[in-house]
């Protein structure tokens, strides 16, 4: 323990446990479900450890148990599940400015400073370029105001990667009324990922950008489970509480998420693992550090409680272990920095 109450005292900066908003995660909640004494996560180090709550014990992926459903969760179960193939489904589309800022990046004569120029016409994403730009993910030692440096910041994946991040806003956001209360959590859940994807990725050996582009997406399917909820209470009033609809979600995401993945016309090895990222992938997977490394996000998702709460103890998961980072001292450090760099680049963005 010596040597985490080190990484605590240097690195650790916990945030105002009255104030956390749980939709967002945070210690102040985590503090709760661990019935402390004195519920406070900034005087008492051991609280700070959240990669090894009281009581961690779960070392395996849990899923989630199916819930006892109501007769119209049922119906809305049923009715998802007839929805794999496609058929009678519109898919969320990419903004317009996003389609053919996609097309272009492609072509190698397209260079950045043409990219700032289109980007200059659509003030929403100009505004998210500026946003990244300025994050804990990208940002220089000043602020930059301007797009040709900001584009220039980001680079060329990243900048993929970001318009595929205000495609996916929208789509979550176009809801009104009943599902909006699911697309927030949903929204700050797929940025959260993205975050920890990509602080983890150089430890286990994955590209940086790809990483946070996996973090993203890959539960992209919820939009479509949102999206049919919506248009079921519309025409039958079928009211679910957060529980089942988060169930519904995993049920059928990963078959949504093939589906838009393929509208998006995403890359191979994203629409790979979108379409199946909860199976412990085999040891000649080629994806298989990426896929493992979702597996250790949805973990620590859980225990930072953008997810359903569950007591891992994550660096001795058997992912962890697998992936060689369960002894690494920086790792652990990294650790200590994420919540805090969550929440900096969840305001950020």
């Amino acid at each position: 323990m010596g040597f985490w109450h080190w990484i605590v005292d240097k690195c650790f900066s916990a945030p105002e446990g009255s104030d956390a908003d749980p939709s967002r995660g945070g210690h102040a909640t985590s503090v709760d479900v661990m019935d402390s004494p004195d519920n406070n996560a900034e005087t008492d180090a051991d609280t700070a450890l959240w990669w090894c709550p009281d009581g961690a014990s779960v070392t395996e992926p849990v899923v989630l148990v199916r819930p006892d459903l109501t007769m119209e969760a049922r119906a809305l179960e049923n009715l998802l599940i007839s929805h794999f193939d496609g058929h009678d489904l519109t898919m969320p589309p990419l903004l317009p400015v996003a389609q053919k800022l996609l097309a272009d990046l492609n072509d190698p004569t397209f260079g950045l400073s043409d990219a700032a120029k289109e980007v200059a016409d659509d003030q929403v994403l100009a505004a998210a370029v500026l946003r990244m730009a300025n994050s804990p993910l990208f940002r220089g030692l000043s602020k930059t105001t301007t797009l040709q440096p900001a584009v220039t910041r980001i680079g060329a994946r990243p900048l993929r990667t970001l318009v595929m991040h205000e495609s996916l806003r929208t789509a979550m956001f176009a809801q009104d009324g009943y599902a909006k209360e699911f697309a927030r959590p949903l929204w700050v859940r797929s940025l959260a990922s993205a975050c920890i994807m990509r602080e983890f990725a150089p430890f286990v050996g994955v590209d940086r950008d790809q990483a946070f582009l996996i973090g993203l997406m890959h539960d992209i399917g919820c939009v479509i489970a949102l999206r049919i909820v919506q248009d079921k209470h519309v025409a039958s009033r079928y009211p679910i509480d957060g529980d089942t609809f988060d169930y519904l979600c995993d049920e059928t995401h990963q078959e949504f998420g093939e589906l838009v993945a393929d509208a998006w016309n995403l890359p191979a090895d994203a629409k790979s693992i979108i379409s199946d990222h909860h199976t412990h992938p085999a040891a000649d997977d080629p994806l298989r550090n990426e896929r493992l490394l979702v597996l250790l996000t949805d973990m620590t998702l859980a225990l930072l409680h953008y997810r359903k709460f569950i007591p891992y103890d994550l660096v001795h998961t058997n992912v962890a272990v697998e992936l060689g980072i369960d002894t690494n001292d920086d790792f652990l450090v990294c650790m200590a920095r994420l919540p805090a760099l969550i929440e900096e680049t969840l305001d950020a963005l």
